[in-house]
């Protein structure tokens, strides 16, 4: 669903399965943030493709971190037609906590392909702006996507409307999900897109959601 100009939001709202939000941003460099499970990318491709945008044309697949639900359907994206990127920080969680993890649960993790490292700073793809915000608590990697132009924050599972990430599996950290969401509410956003439920939507709601975070979930 096409939001604003080059910017779209696909919203997962099927209770009976787990999976995230993605959002693509168009043009010279199309970018898809969170791309979801291996399963369901032919669903997300169909709706990218009906607001006017061939999935095929993706160059950038940016992770806010790696959890199967997130990073999954990166295996649908060939090289060189698109560059995968995670932090650094994500990756050595994948590969030394998070898979093993899961096979002790009996779930093996997709292999997966990094072409490049996200860091704390700015980033220019095409014509768009991002600052890339390093946000560990839900994982040690895990990121968020500031977008100047909207007001934009993409905040991955650190934050949602009245939630934040869940901390209680192996590389989560409730003193550093706290700062990390110290840090993104004292920025100048106006819309979350978070990885998971509905968005939240202006100044004084996203100021409110914080302000509810802050005193109903993180006292301490």
């Amino acid at each position: 669903m096409k939001i604003g100009e080059h910017l779209y939001v696909y919203m997962w709202n099927d209770p009976r399965e787990n999976n995230c939000n993605s959002i693509v941003i168009d043009g010279k460099v199309p970018i898809l943030i969170d791309p979801g499970h291996l399963h369901r990318i032919n669903e997300l491709f169909q709706r990218i493709a009906e607001d006017g945008i061939n999935p095929r044309s993706i160059k950038v697949v940016i992770v806010t971190h790696g959890h199967p639900d997130h990073f999954g359907a990166t295996l649908a994206f060939k090289e060189p037609q698109a560059k995968i990127g995670v932090s650094l920080q994500e990756e050595r969680y994948i590969d030394e906590v998070a898979r093993p993890m899961y096979a002790k649960q009996g779930v093996q993790l997709p292999d997966h392909r990094v072409d490049f490292y996200l860091k704390d700073g700015e980033l220019d793809l095409g014509k768009h702006h991002f600052e890339i915000l390093l946000t560990p608590g839900h994982t040690p990697g895990s990121l968020s996507i500031y977008w100047p132009r909207y007001k934009a924050l993409f905040s991955g599972d650190l934050v949602f409307m009245q939630g934040v990430g869940r901390v209680d599996l192996p590389g989560g950290n409730l003193d550093a999900l706290k700062q990390s969401i110290k840090r993104v509410s004292e920025m100048p956003v106006e819309l979350i897109v978070p990885g998971h439920g509905p968005a939240v939507q202006g100044s004084a709601e996203v100021k409110r959601n914080f302000e509810y975070i802050a005193k109903a979930l993180l006292r301490s």
